[in-house]
């Protein structure tokens, strides 16, 4: 049994990487075993329950994020990483970012 921890949805690397590579891979080795993965947590309602949990914990602790999400990768030229970056770590828009109002992102 595949269990893959560090996957909560399924996509390309699961579906097509873990079921059908790694799969192949290893019944050349192991020819007589029946090698599953087990699903991943998708849309499961209580792992959507604990997600927006978690989510709603944070926005009501007026924590901000962790130090890791300011940080740039090295040597990273991407114009609009920083702003992002700053915007995680201060909760301040970007110059030029108006508020969203109805949904849509206004640049003045």
């Amino acid at each position: 049994m595949l269990v893959p921890i560090a996957f909560t949805s399924d996509h390309i690397e699961t579906l097509f990487e873990m079921d059908i590579e790694y799969v192949e891979d290893m019944q050349k080795e192991m020819p007589e075993a029946n090698i599953l993965r087990c699903p991943s947590l998708n849309d499961h309602p209580v792992f959507i329950e604990c997600i927006s949990q978690l989510v709603a914990d944070h926005l009501t602790s007026g924590g901000r994020t962790i130090p890791q999400m300011g940080l740039r990768c090295p040597m990273c030229t991407n114009p609009t990483c920083g702003p992002m970056r700053g915007f995680f770590s201060s909760r301040s828009l970007p110059e030029g970012v108006l508020p969203c109002r109805d949904g849509e992102q206004s640049y003045g």
